[in-house]
């Protein structure tokens, strides 16, 4: 007797859940099909029912990966006032339960120079992620013109990635010093 469509889709939600978490945490080359199969509470022969390669499935567990980013960073805009929502993104992205927890974060953080030195389906999933956030960021960003919320939105978003890099490279402590200095520098910002 087939599966019924829900129980197929449900089984491939739990299977880029739990991709999309090991690529943050391993990275793509870290990414093994049986133990994302294994911790899916899947076989490993289950896996070609749902993806075609290993290839499709980091594709597609990085677009994952990236929706649940941008679904946080989109909840933390509507929270705000309007004229502080870019704000709110910022300090709701730079924060020390992010810098201390990549396989629950920002994929772009934790995997985008490994990516990006790709090809294929899983490096357009993560252009198509860059670009979108930006025009989010930029739907959101202070200015008159749509040149100054764009300048507004990329100086922020490069600010947001670097700093959460560069705070995971220092460390817990001094990390959670240059995350309030990063807030500190865009919040100065006109």
């Amino acid at each position: 007797m087939p599966w019924k469509k829900e129980h197929k889709s449900a089984t491939r939600g739990r299977i880029l859940e739990t991709a999309a978490t090991a690529i943050r945490a391993k990275g793509v080359a870290g990414l093994g099909v049986a133990q994302v199969m294994q911790a899916s509470g899947l076989t490993h022969g289950g896996f070609y029912a749902h993806f075609g390669s290993k290839e499709d499935l980091v594709a597609s567990a990085l677009a994952h990966a990236c929706e649940e980013s941008r679904g946080r960073l989109q909840a933390a805009a509507e929270r705000a006032p309007e004229g502080e929502r870019l704000e709110a993104v910022a300090n709701a992205y730079l924060t020390s339960y992010h810098m201390r927890h990549p396989e629950t974060g920002c994929p772009i953080a934790a995997v985008g120079p490994e990516v990006e030195r790709g090809e294929g389906p899983a490096r357009q999933a993560y252009a198509e992620y860059v670009r979108g956030n930006l025009d989010q960021l930029e739907a959101i960003a202070p200015g008159k013109t749509r040149e100054q919320r764009r300048r507004a939105a990329a100086g922020t978003y490069a600010t947001m990635i670097g700093a959460l890099l560069l705070a995971r490279a220092l460390g817990e402590e001094e990390g959670e010093k240059f995350l309030a200095q990063a807030r500190r520098f865009l919040k100065d910002q006109p």
